[in-house]
């Protein structure tokens, strides 16, 4: 009997995108079937399937409590990777803050906790970010949902509306805005089971700062300096000393920008549903194909 694999996605996502039509593709190569279904769908048998990939369940940031529930329920049932407790840690950005704190460096952030009320111009003075744009975001978020990038001085106060808005739902991200978004995109190092497997460069078009595809990012093969590379492996090794207890991560996407001066700033630690950015580089759908066939027989 083949190997049965689902690719978890959402209602809104019912085909796969082409990415992950890609590894699909390389998984079926290898004999396994693979179905995407719906994470919440109650009809599902998620013990039907040797392994469970949480591939592009989109919705997730709108329902978090009710996805973490899922993924520790799917985990009883059958194989998920990447898995609950990963899953748990991941789906919210104050992991951001922990790195931060474990002297990792990412992008310059004020937290506002969720009910806390917070003066966004005394706050953007207080550091120094007042005299340029800032973005605003929750700090469970997918992409760029849900994010304001506010004009200097914040006019007519949208930001500061936009922040009071969050707060009453959950913990708000106050970030100056990094002007190398728009010049030179974010760099992603791609890891698989462990292993880096490949580099890509995510490139937004001209007048845009959102390295997302449906804004018209495109993605090239790309290299990492040393430094670069020990900022992602410092970042990946203190998530692992996080969660002791959690699988290695199947698949892990590690999202750098470059600070004003230069620096190596972390952006993301992806270990949830993150891209692969397979299509650039020949072989890594293959690559990842071999490790989730792997997993789903250990």
């Amino acid at each position: 009997m083949p190997t049965r694999i689902a690719f978890a996605t959402c209602a809104e996502l019912l085909v796969l995108d082409p990415d992950d039509e890609l590894l699909a593709d390389a998984v079926r190569a290898l004999g396994a079937e693979v179905q995407p279904q719906v994470w919440d769908d109650g009809e599902v048998d998620w013990g039907a399937y040797d392994l469970v990939l949480v591939r592009s369940p989109w919705d997730y940031h709108l329902r978090r409590d009710a996805f973490v529930h899922w993924a520790q329920r799917v985990a009883g049932l059958t194989r998920l990777r990447n898995d609950p407790a990963t899953i748990a840690w991941n789906t919210d950005k104050v992991y951001l803050r922990q790195l931060a704190e474990e002297g990792v460096p990412t992008v310059p952030t004020a937290w506002v906790d969720a009910g806390e009320t917070a003066d966004l111009g005394a706050l953007l003075a207080a550091r120094g970010w007042d005299g340029g744009e800032t973005i605003v975001k929750p700090s469970v978020g997918l992409g760029s949902s849900n994010l304001l990038r506010v004009a200097p001085g914040d006019p007519g106060g949208a930001g500061a509306r936009h922040l009071a808005e969050l707060t009453a739902a959950g913990t708000a991200m106050v970030q100056p805005f990094v002007p190398s978004l728009a010049a030179e995109g974010e760099l992603s190092l791609l890891w698989c089971d462990g292993a880096l497997s490949h580099i890509v460069r995510k490139r937004p078009p001209a007048g845009e700062f959102r390295v997302q595809p449906e804004f018209g990012a495109v993605n090239v093969p790309d290299s990492a300096s040393d430094e670069q590379r020990a900022v992602a492996e410092r970042a990946l090794a203190l998530a692992a000393a996080a969660l002791p207890d959690a699988e290695r991560p199947l698949y892990a996407r590690v999202d750098l920008v470059a600070g004003p001066a230069g620096e190596v700033w972390l952006m993301e630690l992806e270990l949830v549903e993150p891209t692969l950015y397979l299509e650039p580089v020949a072989g890594s759908a293959e690559r990842y194909a071999a490790a989730v066939l792997a997993a789903a027989h250990r």
